[in-house]
């Protein structure tokens, strides 16, 4: 297809929602006409909106009609990565617990929501997205001594690290109770719900290593930028991470 056919296709979508979004209800047929294309083409057009994540109403039979939902609205929600991210993560925790009630569209919810962002954020948003692990339940006898107390601020901090590749110095309190002092790199967050692990190069020992979330006393970004390393650097921290657990 031509440069030209694309320009007058997205010119026709745009026409094509102006008019779904006056109220008013169209056939098909009806919307075809006005826009000067085949009814085969008007049902093309119709259903890539409907991929967009616009919410086209169509009743079939006589007396029915096209319009666009009345409350329409997500599709123009504005959203930094972060919170992109944070919305992709919590459709990928709701899909791993296996909830009965919200699965049946979560696919198409994270395709929409992935599709919506610009072109130049998605090769971005994809890294990211491949650094964040979701394993299964944590056991009970973790989660007994779990500590559900919730530090935002150093939370934001560790985040920080992690999204923006920023060495991270950390005072962590290890399971014995002996309290050591780290320079990190976050290269995967991993859940194992509730627990979240940061599997990280540790600059103290030279090699990869996990930490608990909640075991970290202090943690504050250095500022010292980290370049990823290729995931096989990891194995063999990920390999046994289930059986540390």
């Amino acid at each position: 297809m031509g440069r030209g056919s694309t320009i007058g296709k997205l010119e026709r979508l745009d026409q094509l929602i102006g008019k779904l979004k006056t109220g008013e209800t169209y056939t098909a047929a009806t919307l075809a006409e006005e826009l000067g294309v085949s009814l085969r083409t008007m049902m093309r057009d119709l259903k890539t909106l409907r991929d967009k994540g616009y919410p086209i109403d169509a009743d079939k039979g006589r007396g029915g009609g096209v319009r666009l939902y009345p409350r329409w609205g997500v599709g123009r929600l504005t959203m930094n990565y972060r919170e992109v991210i944070d919305l992709l993560l919590a459709l990928n925790v709701l899909e791993k617990l296996n909830s009965q009630l919200f699965l049946n569209n979560l696919e198409s919810i994270k395709n929409k929501l992935y599709a919506s962002f610009p072109d130049t954020q998605r090769p971005k948003i994809r890294k990211i997205r491949n650094r964040i692990l979701i394993g299964e339940l944590a056991p009970t006898t973790v989660i007994q001594n779990y500590s559900t107390t919730v530090n935002n601020q150093q939370n934001d901090t560790i985040l920080e690290s992690f999204f923006d590749q920023k060495c991270l110095d950390i005072r962590y309190k290890q399971k014995d109770g002996t309290i050591s002092e780290r320079l990190i790199e976050i290269h995967f967050l991993y859940l194992n719900w509730p627990i979240w692990y940061l599997i990280c190069f540790d600059h103290l020992r030279k090699e990869p290593r996990t930490f608990r979330i909640d075991r970290i006393q202090v943690a504050n970004i250095t500022g010292e930028k980290f370049q990823s390393k290729i995931v096989s650097f990891f194995s063999p921290e990920l390999e046994k991470f289930s059986s540390r657990l």
